[in-house]
């Protein structure tokens, strides 16, 4: 049978989920983010150096633990969406979509019938290589726990954040601030924050789930974290780098 998406429920019944990213091929740190009790792992295949193959093993590390995987794509071309979805991926973080029409194609491509045109694969890993459930029976459960984020990355997007939202097959949008601030000219962090409140107002209006990543997020500025969690904001991650950096300078420190 298809595994449950235990990110996906946690968000569907209103919780925070907290995920913490590797962007780079190491599985052994899916099974240690397991270990310490995150809800998902952002496996980082747009600006990270894993391929879909390396995040098929990441992926089964993940599942020991009952860690979702959650795959950022590296575009939003319905074959890349399909290979790793076909992995075994519970979910998909997809960049830069600004457009209603963008939003429609990722949900159409990202799910079976009635939902979309993904490709059958009935045979693969997310039906137990075939002996799971029948054709009709898989489709609808892997409509059901798929889980998919677009993420909000431009002004457009910003601008057409509650339209996206609204697309049936979106699950949650996710501001990405770095690009959003680098799309905006580079202003000040107010007005990076005005768009960021406007993206959780619209996304909070079409009633889907809304995350924030970047924007000084780190795990030195915990209080920018709780600021967004009381705004209603669900996914929250962290970076590997962020806690191997902040862990490796403290014990630097106290013992140089």
């Amino acid at each position: 049978m298809v595994r449950t998406n235990r990110t996906k429920a946690k968000l569907l019944a209103g919780e925070v989920a907290l995920g913490a990213n590797l962007n780079f091929y190491a599985p052994i740190m899916a099974e240690l983010y397991g270990v310490m009790g995150f809800d998902w792992i952002w496996i980082d295949c747009e600006h990270g150096s894993s391929n879909d193959s390396e995040s098929e093993n990441v992926i089964r590390a993940a599942e020991l633990y009952d860690l979702t995987p959650i795959v950022r794509v590296p575009n939003a071309d319905p074959s890349t969406l399909l290979r790793f979805l076909d992995r075994g991926a519970q979910g998909l973080i997809i960049p830069h979509i600004s457009t209603k029409e963008e939003a429609e194609a990722v949900a159409r491509a990202s799910h079976y019938h009635p939902m979309g045109d993904r490709s059958s694969a009935t045979g693969g890993r997310t039906n137990r290589l075939g002996s799971g459930l029948s054709p009709a029976e898989y489709y609808e459960a892997a409509n059901r726990e798929t889980l998919i984020i677009t993420m909000i990355e431009t002004p457009e997007a910003v601008d057409n954040a509650r339209d996206i939202a609204s697309v049936p097959g979106v699950d949650a949008i996710l501001v990405g601030s770095s690009d959003l601030t680098q799309a905006m000219g580079m202003p000040g962090p107010a007005e990076v924050d005005a768009a960021i409140d406007r993206v959780i107002s619209a996304g909070k209006a079409a009633g889907k789930v809304v995350g924030v990543a970047g924007a000084g997020m780190t795990v030195t500025n915990l209080d920018r974290y709780k600021h967004f969690a009381s705004q209603g904001v669900q996914l929250l991650s962290a970076g590997v780098q962020d806690f191997i950096r902040q862990s490796g300078g403290e014990f630097l420190a106290a013992l140089r």
